[in-house]
């Protein structure tokens, strides 16, 4: 036992995520037969519920693939068919609460500590699922993909949970509330399927290394190694262009510094982990707003080149060895 918790510790993020894959995808196709099983001997809704799940799991599965075996298919049709899956998903999940609008179906009711219990385990995967999107950023599509899914299935949760405290916080009808309530976060899957769509062409993932000729008309006085500032947030990573000049080129790498929270001091971090369940969510989106003003991060830095004199050769993915010194 304590050779396999060594094994698993040693495991760094990606090999981790893979293995949690694997184990979720027969989860989910678990969960989905029991659900298909349920639509024929209890009540037909089970069936949309059973088809999120199918939609969740061939995303999830897609994803596998990709990383595991990367030459059968392409990263732009995996990363587009697991797009698509996300938006069905979330397109079923509404049509399922809208459903339960209009033909008035009886959710069921929990008692206090049941409706308790699932709204705690509610809560507690989807700090988890957005911690995990907050690890996978730069790490790469499919881990940041494989994230993204866990989120959306800890979304579902979410409104599972709201079912379930208002059953027992509410003497009144919440139907519609409840209803409602669903088709927003199927319409919160929809746009996380959207987001996987376009994030490849807004990411600097797959264009981090840019390489910059340097004219007659350089104006710019850089030492043999430097670094730029790209950035600046005093909540987030900031963004640097950190490279090298070399027989008039100038070669480098756009590198995020660590993030500033995990700089501070022990009392700071203790009191933010108190108050996570509370300060996560706007600390996620104010990273989602980040991620999206910084689309056009190489477009700054092109521009900034130049403005002094440096013309843009090259732009690819390929890692040079600049960590050391950022």
């Amino acid at each position: 036992m304590k050779r396999l918790v060594r094994w698993y510790r040693g495991l760094s993020f990606e090999e981790r995520t893979i293995f949690h894959a694997r184990f979720s995808i027969i989860f989910n196709i678990l969960i989905a037969g029991i659900k298909i099983i349920l639509g024929f001997v209890a009540n037909p809704v089970f069936f949309a519920t059973a088809v999120v799940q199918f939609f969740l799991m061939l995303s999830r599965w897609e994803c596998f693939r990709g990383v595991t075996h990367p030459e059968r298919k392409s990263f732009k049709f995996r990363n587009n068919l697991v797009a698509t899956f996300l938006i069905m998903a979330g397109i079923i999940y509404s049509l399922y609460m809208i459903m339960t609008l209009m033909q008035n179906f009886t959710i069921r009711t929990y008692d206090l500590y049941l409706g308790t219990l699932v709204a705690l385990v509610a809560f507690v995967e989807f700090g988890v699922s957005i911690k995990g999107c907050l690890n996978a950023y730069g790490r790469g599509h499919y881990y940041r993909n494989i994230k993204l899914i866990s989120l959306c299935s800890a979304f579902t949760a979410i409104s599972l949970a709201q079912m379930a405290i208002m059953s027992f916080a509410h003497e009144g009808d919440h139907l519609k509330f409840d209803g409602w309530f669903g088709v927003g976060i199927g319409g919160i899957i929809i746009m996380i399927g959207i987001y996987v769509f376009i994030a490849p062409k807004i990411s600097i993932l797959d264009r981090k290394h840019n390489v910059y000729h340097m004219t007659e008309d350089t104006t710019a006085p850089m030492s043999e190694r430097f670094k730029i500032k790209l950035t600046n947030s005093r909540f987030y990573g900031n963004y640097y262009y950190v490279g090298r000049t070399e027989n008039g080129m100038i070669d480098g790498m756009i590198l995020e510094e660590k993030n500033p929270v995990l700089k501070l001091n022990l009392v700071l971090k203790i009191i933010i982990i108190i108050f996570s369940e509370i300060l996560i969510f706007p600390y996620a989106v104010g990273a989602l707003i980040y991620h999206f003003k910084n689309a056009k991060l190489i477009k700054k830095l092109d521009k900034m080149m130049l403005d002094n004199g440096c013309i843009k050769i090259l732009e690819r993915e390929e890692i040079l060895i600049l960590e050391d010194n950022f």
